[in-house]
């Protein structure tokens, strides 16, 4: 399934925001690492977020980018991997869409035009899945602890952003987004550039 690397902005004495301490701590504790190149103590600065996005698209195959403004964290990262000479995949949007407007300018700059996994794949030289280690990645909503049914359900089966899922269940946003990191850590989930969240 892979760990998760997260990247701060500050050091990593100070994780940013504060309610993400648990959610560092689990990382650590399921496999993945943080990692930082400021200072342990390092303050937090909005001005860091930016220029760590290098590091981000340097220790990737490749950037998926699923919908960004015109100018965005993600298109930040996006543009950084052109000059790594990173992969880049865009999902289309309609013309009309603010948050289409950077994948769209993205795609006219020679990301890769994506609809499906299979297209990544393809790009990246990655032969299919084998249907055994595809199925692993199906759970079934059955399976999912209680607690977090509801909001598993109202993912659905497309990348859905955390005010969608407010909306759906009427659950305040800081429950949904303990929640959302909940079913991560467990694998039931998984976050896309922009915070979408998708099944796994």
């Amino acid at each position: 399934m892979g760990n998760t690397i997260a990247v701060l902005g500050s050091g990593i004495n100070n994780i940013y925001p504060k309610e993400n301490l648990k959610l560092a701590n689990d990382i650590i504790e399921n496999g993945g690492c943080i990692i930082s190149e400021y200072p342990n103590d390092a303050e937090v600065k909005m001005s860091n977020f930016p220029k760590r996005n290098r590091i981000i698209s340097a220790i990737s195959e490749g950037i998926l980018v699923i919908e960004a403004k015109y100018r965005s964290g993600s298109t930040i990262t996006a543009n950084l991997g052109f000059k790594q000479g990173k992969k880049v995949f865009c999902l289309p949007s309609n013309i009309d869409s603010k948050l289409g407007v950077g994948t769209n300018k993205l795609i006219q700059k020679g990301a890769k035009l994506v609809i499906n996994v299979e297209d990544i794949f393809s790009e990246l030289g990655i032969k299919k899945l084998r249907e055994d280690i595809v199925q692993k990645w199906k759970y079934e909503e059955k399976n999912v602890p209680k607690e977090y049914k509801e909001i598993y359900k109202a993912i659905g089966n497309s990348p859905t952003d955390i005010n969608t899922i407010c909306y759906k269940t009427n659950i305040p946003i800081q429950e949904v987004s303990q929640k959302l990191t909940m079913l991560e850590i467990k694998e039931y989930i998984r976050v896309l550039p922009g915070d979408m969240f998708v099944k796994v």
